[in-house]
C-alpha cells in the first residue's frame, strides 16, 4: 500500500481513549447523518481528503459526518475542528475506524472571525461586494486552481476573500501576472486572509 502524507500523520497521533458517545450526538436522527467510507481508497493507496471535504460540504444544517477509515484520521480533527466540528471516535476492529464529526456547541469558525457561509472549496457571495473562498485543509495545487477559477468569474468592483492556513506563496505572483492586487492579513499562525481585487490602474 502507498503510505500517503495523510497516513504518515495518522501514525504520529496519540492513542485514543474510549469515551461514551456524547448525548447530543446520540440524539442525532438518521436523516441528519452523512456516511462516507474511504477504507477501499486507503487500501488502494489513494488520497481521500478531497472526498471527505466534499462530503462535509454536503452536510445539512446541524448534520453529522460519519467517516470509516482503516486508521484513525487524526488530521481531520484539526481541519474540521476549525470549521466548528467536534468528533467522537470508535475503533470497531483492526483497520476499521469510525469517526463522527458533529457541530460543536460553540462554532470555532465564529471564534476565528470567519463568516461560516462557505464550505471548504466553495465560493460564496456574502454581500457587501465580497465573495469568499475557504481553501484551508486542501492539498496543493487545489487551493490555487480553485482560487484562479473563482477569479475568472470575479465581477469588476468585487473582492475575493481567500481564506487559508498559510500565505499562498505560489498564488501571489500569478495574481500580479493576471492583473490583480492583493492585501494579506494574518489573524494568527494558522489563519490568513487574502483580499484580492482587480487592479484599477
Amino acid at each position: 500500500m502507498v503510505i500517503s502524507r495523510f497516513k504518515r500523520m495518522m501514525e504520529k497521533s496519540p492513542t485514543m481513549e474510549k469515551t461514551p458517545m456524547p448525548p447530543a450526538l446520540a440524539a442525532t436522527p438518521d436523516n441528519q447523518i452523512v456516511d462516507l467510507d474511504v477504507r477501499e481508497e486507503l487500501r488502494n493507496g489513494e488520497e481521500p481528503f478531497s472526498k471527505i471535504m466534499a462530503a462535509r460540504g454536503e452536510l445539512p444544517p446541524g448534520g453529522v459526518l460519519r467517516v470509516r477509515a482503516i486508521f484513525e484520521p487524526a488530521p481531520l480533527y484539526k481541519v474540521l475542528g476549525r470549521q466548528g466540528f467536534d468528533h467522537w471516535t470508535e475503533e470497531l476492529a483492526d483497520e476499521d475506524w469510525r469517526v463522527w464529526f458533529y457541530p460543536a456547541e460553540q462554532d470555532s469558525s465564529a471564534e476565528n472571525g470567519d463568516s461560516g457561509t462557505a464550505a471548504v472549496g466553495e465560493v460564496a457571495d456574502v454581500g457587501d461586494d465580497v465573495i469568499v473562498i475557504d481553501v484551508r485543509g486542501m492539498e496543493p495545487p487545489e487551493p490555487m486552481v480553485r482560487t484562479l477559477a473563482a477569479l475568472e468569474e470575479l465581477p469588476a468592483g468585487k473582492t475575493l476573500l481567500h481564506i487559508n492556513e498559510r500565505i499562498p506563496q505560489f498564488l501571489l505572483p500569478r495574481l500580479e501576472e493576471l492583473g490583480f492586487t492583493y492585501d494579506i492579513r494574518e489573524q494568527n499562525s494558522e489563519l490568513y486572509r487574502v483580499f484580492i481585487r482587480h487592479r484599477t490602474s
